[in-house]
């Protein structure tokens, strides 16, 4: 039997990092969000949308530079990442999140 050839993602949502914690899946999204100099923001949106508050926490722009750094984390680091998260209370999102985040919620 042949083996078949995967078809990479094409859209950023099928590829965007994502984690299940306490049966809610979590996406991982880098913020354009500089909160001090040299940092940057992770943030954490629940599927699907508006389930519950985002959450985000800081990280070092220089590790943090692109949404590809945030992709290639093992599902251990986004575990840690999502640990140190704060809870931001109320859902708010621009409409380029809503669309990223309301596909693809499986594991």
């Amino acid at each position: 039997m042949a083996a078949q050839a995967m078809t990479p993602p094409t859209t950023k949502s099928e590829i965007m990092a994502k984690i299940k914690v306490d049966g809610d899946v979590w996406k991982a999204r880098l913020g354009q969000e500089r909160p001090r100099p040299g940092m940057r923001l992770v943030l954490f949106l629940s599927q699907p949308t508006g389930q519950r508050p985002y959450r985000v926490v800081e990280v070092p722009e220089d590790s943090f530079s692109s949404q590809g750094d945030v992709d290639k984390l093992s599902k251990k680091q986004l575990l840690e990442l999502y640990e140190r998260s704060t809870s931001m209370d109320v859902p708010v999102y621009r409409s380029d999140e809503l669309n990223d985040v309301r596909k693809d919620t499986s594991d």
